[in-house]
């Protein structure tokens, strides 16, 4: 069975992904002043402020902390049942979800403590602050869809 093997591979790539983001809010909790000045990694691309966001993506439906919290849920179910039925071919799927489930359990522990999630991480081409739990939800997705499209393709090719 497949997806015996691919389970603990996305168990493993969702406690990577909770740790490092855990341990970089802490990280950021612990150095950066809140809420006031900003550390300059590297000038021109790279800062880090201490931030807490209680809404979405660009702060959207700010104060909505348990619409996001339920959100976060419906999709950590939505990945165990993927990864439980055993309907992924592919490792690559899998890690995605794994990735994708580390990023939002990382930002609902946040939700849950402390009413919002940290972010501190901005970048001179995005428009607002995140942090690595996004970053890890965001690659996620992609990996995922570009791994879905890839087996459809094949599929596709075996069958023409």
């Amino acid at each position: 069975m497949r997806h015996r093997r691919l389970l603990p591979a996305a168990a493993i790539v969702a406690a990577v992904v909770l740790i490092v983001d855990q341990a970089s809010k802490l990280w950021a909790a612990e150095t950066l002043p809140p809420n006031s000045g900003m550390l300059v990694a590297v000038p021109g691309w790279l800062w880090f402020r201490l931030l807490k966001n209680t809404g979405g993506t660009f702060s959207l439906l700010r104060n909505h902390n348990l619409l996001f919290i339920g959100a976060s849920l419906l999709v950590l179910v939505a990945i165990a049942f993927l990864l439980g039925r055993g309907s992924l071919s592919h490792p690559v799927s899998a890690i995605a979800l794994g990735a994708i489930a580390g990023g939002a359990v990382g930002n609902v522990l946040d939700r849950v403590r402390q009413a919002g999630v940290i972010d501190f991480i901005q970048v001179r081409w995005w428009p607002t602050y995140f942090n690595l739990a996004d970053v890890a939800i965001r690659l996620g997705v992609l990996v995922f869809v570009a791994s879905l499209l890839l087996e459809q393709l094949a599929r596709h090719r075996r069958t023409a």
